[in-house]
């Protein structure tokens, strides 16, 4: 199964859309409120790996080498 969100910014063509995705018997439609967070797709960007001698180099170190 996949997950798909929609962001529609006018109520009168979502409630057309949920009409026609209802009558469709393998489409579940489950409501998300505000509060919710959606999964993050790069974990490992909230908790960074320590690397010793790590260095940051300017783009134009990287292209003189």
């Amino acid at each position: 199964m996949k997950t798909y969100i929609l962001s529609i910014v006018d109520d009168d063509k979502a409630s057309q859309l949920f009409t026609v995705l209802n009558d469709l018997s393998y489409v579940k439609i489950s409501e998300q409120t505000g509060k919710s967070t959606p999964r993050k797709k790069f974990p490992i960007m909230d908790n960074p790996v320590r690397v010793k001698n790590f260095k940051r180099h300017s783009r134009d170190e990287l292209h003189e080498r």
